[in-house]
């Protein structure tokens, strides 16, 4: 499924959508090992209403996350869902909640 902004009824449950997360990269340094300084980030590609870009995420709340390839981030009755590739709807949990806030 490709981004829309249409409202999508799951569960009896309204859920409008915000962000779709295309594909998640995971951090790859190749041989040269894991870098001694900064954060350690891999990104997540994702589209909303102002198109497709690559977001940075560390990789500590990568692994904390449920965030995956073809998963959405939108909102059912005022709070923040996560609707995953099998159509599970669940509240954002801690390290998706501070991802999208830095997003």
């Amino acid at each position: 499924m490709t981004y829309s902004n249409e409202p999508i009824e799951i569960d009896g449950k309204i859920f409008q959508p915000l962000l779709h997360l295309l594909y998640v990269e995971e951090p790859d340094f190749g041989c040269e090992g894991v870098p001694e300084d900064g954060a350690v980030c891999g990104s997540i590609v994702a589209e909303d209403a102002a198109g497709r870009r690559t977001i940075p995420i560390e990789e500590q709340t990568l692994f904390a996350s449920r965030l995956d390839n073809d998963t959405w981030i939108g909102m059912t009755d005022g709070v923040l869902m996560l609707l995953d590739a099998k159509k599970h709807l669940s509240p954002l949990n801690e390290a998706e909640q501070m991802w999208w806030k830095t997003k």
